[in-house]
């Protein structure tokens, strides 16, 4: 009943969404979060293209399976969301793709990312403490202005990323392919300091 209709200001309680199609939905001002229950909203398999959720409470979400080409989640609460087998991408032929997804200014603390690709996406300025990303592919997306504690750079691929502005947390040069990536003068200071380099400011 709401697909590519405008949502705003509802709170869903234990919602099942599973397997719905909610292509070109917008969310605003929503909570998908049962505080009783300690749950998030069940997405799994839910088509969810071209979305958006703007200002929405989707911790504990499960997203895992969702078709999210073009996904559009900003300045929303996703706290231990589940993205396992989210499927960001358009494919072109079997060996070429490109993926769309607009995930900006939101706590993805404890989020799972495992395995998802996000190729040349717009992720900025979201808050990565302790996100689970075993196995993902961040290669050329903006991570700009991130804020990123408690995470393990070296189980992901961010080359080419735009890592600019960001508090990088325990990034150590040594582990982890930093081919292409962007860092601003203070970020790469901080890099080559870490290595043991004496820089003369």
């Amino acid at each position: 009943q709401f697909t590519g209709n405008r949502v705003k200001n509802i709170a869903f309680s234990n919602c099942d969404c599973s397997g719905v199609d909610l292509t070109d939905t917008e969310f605003v001002d929503c909570s998908f979060y049962d505080r009783n229950s300690l749950e998030g909203c069940d997405f799994n398999r839910a088509k969810l293209k071209n979305a958006s959720f703007k200002s929405c409470d989707l911790s504990m979400s499960n997203f895992k399976n969702i078709s999210a080409l073009g996904l559009e989640i900003s300045e929303c609460l996703a706290q231990g969301a589940d993205f396992r087998g989210a499927n960001f991408m358009n494919m072109i032929t079997t060996r070429s793709w490109f993926c769309s997804a607009y995930i900006t200014k939101t706590n993805l603390s404890y989020a799972n990312f495992s395995r998802v690709i996000l190729e040349k996406c717009e992720l900025w300025e979201n808050r990565w403490n302790g996100t689970v990303i075993t196995g993902a592919v961040f290669r050329g997306s903006d991570l700009s202005c991130g804020e990123f504690s408690s995470f393990d750079w070296s189980l992901a691929d961010f080359t080419g990323c735009d890592l600019t502005g960001g508090a990088l947390g325990e990034l150590d040069a040594r582990r982890i392919n930093l081919d292409g990536v962007k860092l601003d003068g203070e970020q790469a200071l901080q890099l080559v300091e870490s290595l043991g380099v004496i820089v003369h400011r």
